[in-house]
């Protein structure tokens, strides 16, 4: 089997799908309207009170912005970045993570781009933290961390099968044979804010993982597919399309581990489905991981996964949802069928229902961005941020100028 049974059977008693609350619309524990400010100023709890049995909580969210670039973040003024920090003010999350950020840092190696600060730093102090309504005060994150991503970085080898290797950045046959996809390097990455501090000593980047190295993995190789890897190809290949990423957060005397990822999409591909299963492989990856895996190992050369008590947050764009074919189902195999993650029922939206899914994140309907903590944290509340369709609500014109993704959130209540 690709995946061992899970190690945190004795916490799952009292796990999350007991106690997670599927919340609707744009109010939920606080709420979406910028009332409470997370888990750092005001005790929540599941039905917005505040009263005195109120949880002390930590808010946690993702956040797919489409393609946010460096241009859009290192000055004020880009209407879709204004959109979303507007958005994001709203749920005043204390741990934010952003999927499709520039990596301007890598960026910078092609072109001449601003590198004083990361865009996700630049993002925070030129948006979050300035007031985007009347209504709603600035965000402050403290700390932020960027890692290196595979996107947009050449491989040197001819990936796509059409008999050249494009090593000049510009355009998708660059991105095809780029170890994850992307027309430069660094597009597409992704990077996580935190009001609460990160200890970097201690990230764990799983950035140059072979794919070939996971065992019982489902790398092509089969010689009459449109697309496969050839034995030195496969040696070389490596199964993180962005990269995969554990950064410990301090949260008074605990530590919970966030973990990030943003798996390729499964099509673009034919019949033998190599994104596919590259995408059903990757988010294989994170389940192997907090199962405490030993074959896996990170950019350092540690090998190991995750220690059986350890707490942790999944987050991010899985392009994977429930029941999902061409990603084999990994989103149940892995992360919702799978006693190592809570986070249960999921929640829901009246946008999402419109769309033809309650528990939908993104525009067609699919649910496929997530946030699931381990089962010793326990969810106060939850919800995807999507106005119904038939509203003038503010809230749902911003959403859509945001991005083709909802931002997901969960109040997890930790014992500090």
């Amino acid at each position: 089997m690709p995946h061992t049974a899970t190690r945190r059977r004795f916490v799952s008693i009292v796990g999350t799908a007991a106690t997670a609350v599927g919340l609707s619309g744009s109010a939920a524990a606080g709420g979406t309207d910028g009332s409470t400010d997370g888990g750092d100023e005001s005790g929540k709890n599941g039905d917005g009170t505040g009263e005195d049995d109120a949880v002390e909580t930590t808010r946690f969210a993702t956040f797919n912005i489409r393609d946010l670039t460096t241009e859009q973040v290192q000055s004020p003024g880009d209407a879709q970045a204004a959109a979303a920090a507007r958005v994001i003010q709203g749920v005043r999350p204390d741990v934010l993570v952003l999927n499709e950020i520039t990596n301007n840092f890598q960026e910078a190696s092609i072109r001449e781009v601003p590198t004083d600060r990361s865009n996700a730093r630049a993002f925070a102090e030129e948006y979050l933290s300035e007031s985007q309504r009347p209504d709603i005060e600035g965000l402050e994150y403290d700390f932020e961390f960027t890692p290196t991503s595979n996107t947009g970085v050449f491989s040197g080898f001819d990936f796509d099968n059409n008999g050249t290797e494009d090593g000049t950045p510009g355009d998708r046959t660059y991105g095809n044979d780029s170890f994850g996809f992307g027309e430069y390097p660094g597009q597409y990455a992704l990077a996580i804010l935190s009001k609460k501090p990160i200890d970097e000593r201690a990230v764990r980047t799983f950035r140059t993982f072979a794919w070939a190295d996971m065992p019982d993995s489902l790398i092509v190789r089969d010689e009459e597919a449109e697309r496969y890897l050839n034995d030195a190809e496969a040696r070389a290949f490596r199964l993180s399309s962005k990269t995969h990423a554990d950064i410990p957060i301090e949260i008074g005397d605990r530590t919970v581990n966030a973990l990030l990822a943003h798996p390729t999409p499964p099509v673009f591909d034919g019949p033998a489905n190599f994104n596919g299963r590259r995408t059903h492989d990757e988010i294989r990856l994170l389940a192997d991981y907090v199962a405490g895996e030993e074959y896996v190992y990170d950019d350092s050369g540690l090998y190991g996964g995750l220690d059986d008590e350890a707490s942790y947050v999944l987050m991010g764009d899985m392009n994977a949802g429930p029941g999902d074919e061409e990603s084999l189902e990994a989103a149940n195999e892995f992360l919702l069928d799978n006693e190592d993650f809570g986070g249960q029922p999921l929640p829901t939206s009246p946008g999402g229902t419109d769309a033809g899914g309650e528990t939908a994140t993104f525009d067609d309907g699919l649910t496929i961005d997530y946030v699931l903590p381990s089962p010793n944290l326990d969810v106060e509340a939850s919800d995807v941020v999507w106005p119904a369709a038939a509203t003038d609500d503010e809230l749902l014109t911003d959403v859509e100028a945001a991005s083709d993704h909802r931002l997901v959130w969960a109040d997890l209540a930790i014992e500090e």
